[in-house]
């Protein structure tokens, strides 16, 4: 699944419960993809059961913009 929603737009528990919700409709071991402008990440890297991996941030991109992927743990 990927989303470009602007998750910092909205609180954190609504984050969260989008990323779980989204979880629980993937097949298993499928990721949650969020590209995002933000420097920090839309989800904590702590979210409790999940992995989160980014990549460098894609300068060439306007405005640079950063790729996350969250995975069910």
């Amino acid at each position: 699944m990927v989303s470009g929603l602007p998750l910092f737009t909205k609180p954190l528990k609504f984050r969260l419960r989008l990323v779980n919700d989204a979880f629980a409709l993937l097949h298993p071991g499928a990721p949650f993809i969020q590209f995002t402008y933000a420097v920090v990440p839309p989800i904590p890297r702590s979210l409790e059961g999940a992995s989160a991996q980014c990549s460098e941030r894609i300068w060439l991109n306007l405005p640079p913009a950063r790729v996350w992927v969250y995975r069910k743990a």
